[in-house]
C-alpha cells in the first residue's frame, strides 16, 4: 500500500516538473523569438536609416550636378526646351539610382501677377488667369478666390461671400498655399499647377510654354494662334521675341505681348532611390545659381 502512494507520488511529482519544464521552454521561447524580431527590427531600421542618409546625399549631389545645365542656359541666347531629364553618368553603387528633371518656371503663368505690389487687382492681367481657368474646364469664379486670397482688401468680390475669411492678404510664396483657398480641391489643383508658378520675372517663355499658358499672352489669343506658335517654335525657336510676329496672325499681338525667349528660373527635381528607399530634393533657382525654394522629403 504504501508502495503504491510512493508510487503516485512520484508519478505526480515527475508531471509538475514536466509542466514546469514545459512552462519554462515556453517562456524561453517567446522571449528568444521577441529578442530575433526586436533584433530584426532594430538592424531594418538600421539599415533603412543609412539607405535614406544614402540616398539623401545622392539626391544633394543631383542637385550640384545641375549647375551644368543652368551654367549652359545662363550662355544660351534663348532657352527652348519645358523640362528635361539629365543623364547621370556616376555610378552610386548597386540598387542605387539618381533621376535629375528640370522644369522651366518661366513656362508658366505667374499667378502673382495678378495683384500689384500695393495689393490691388492687376485688372489687365487677372482676365487672363479666368481665360486659363476656362481653357482648363475650371470655374472661372475660382479666379476671383484666388485674388481675394492675395490682394490687401477684405472685401470680396462680386459673387462670393466668404472668399476673405481667414485670407492671406499677401503674395503666394508657394503654389501648395492654393489648396488652402476653399473649392480649390485635389482634383482642380492638379490641374491647374503644371501650368502656374510663384517663381520668375512675370514674363512667359514663348519658346517654353505649353498651349494652355500662351492662351494667356493675351485676350485675343486664340487655340489656333497658339498652335501656330508651337508649330514655328518646333522648327524655328524665337531667337528674338519680336521674331514671334512671324507667326501668321501675331502680327498684332506680337507688338504688345510681354513675353521672353530666354529663361531665367527652373525648379529642380532630384530623386535618389537606395535599396528602395527613396529620397526627393526640390529647388527653384535661378541662372545665377541663387536658391529660391529647398525642399526635401
Amino acid at each position: 500500500m504504501k508502495d503504491r502512494e510512493q508510487k503516485t507520488r512520484d508519478r505526480s511529482q515527475r508531471g509538475s516538473a514536466l509542466i514546469i519544464t514545459v512552462l519554462i521552454v515556453t517562456i524561453l521561447v517567446a522571449l528568444v523569438v521577441e529578442f530575433a524580431y526586436e533584433v530584426y527590427i532594430d538592424t531594418s531600421a538600421l539599415s533603412n536609416w543609412t539607405n535614406a542618409q544614402k540616398a539623401s546625399l545622392i539626391a544633394k549631389s543631383g542637385q550640384t550636378l545641375s549647375a551644368k545645365y543652368l551654367e549652359e542656359a545662363r550662355k544660351s541666347l534663348y532657352t527652348y526646351e519645358p523640362e528635361v531629364e539629365l543623364p547621370v553618368e556616376k555610378d552610386f553603387g548597386a540598387n542605387t539610382r539618381l533621376i535629375i528633371r528640370i522644369e522651366d518656371e518661366n513656362a508658366k503663368f505667374n499667378i502673382n501677377r495678378i495683384i500689384y505690389q500695393d495689393g490691388k487687382v492687376n485688372e489687365d492681367v487677372f482676365p487672363l488667369l479666368k481665360k486659363l481657368f476656362e481653357y482648363l474646364s475650371i470655374n472661372p469664379k475660382l479666379a476671383d478666390a484666388i485674388a481675394d486670397w492675395i490682394d490687401s482688401d477684405g472685401i470680396p468680390r462680386e459673387g462670393l461671400t466668404d472668399s476673405e475669411n481667414n485670407a492671406k492678404n499677401a503674395l503666394l510664396q508657394s503654389i501648395d498655399e492654393l489648396k488652402l483657398i476653399p473649392g480649390i480641391d485635389k482634383i482642380t489643383f492638379d490641374k491647374i499647377s503644371p501650368y502656374i508658378t510663384v517663381y520668375g520675372n512675370n514674363l512667359i517663355n514663348v519658346n517654353t510654354a505649353k498651349l494652355p499658358v500662351l492662351m494667356t499672352l493675351h485676350k485675343d489669343m486664340t487655340e489656333t494662334l497658339a498652335k501656330r506658335i508651337i508649330d514655328y517654335r518646333d522648327t524655328s525657336p524665337f531667337e528674338d521675341k519680336k521674331h514671334v510676329q512671324r507667326v501668321s496672325g501675331m502680327e498684332s499681338i506680337g507688338q504688345v505681348i510681354k513675353i521672353e525667349v530666354k529663361s531665367s528660373n527652373f525648379r529642380v527635381t532630384a530623386k535618389a532611390t537606395v535599396n528602395e528607399i527613396t529620397r526627393i530634393i526640390e529647388s527653384v533657382v535661378d541662372i545665377s545659381g541663387n536658391i529660391q525654394l529647398w525642399r526635401e522629403q
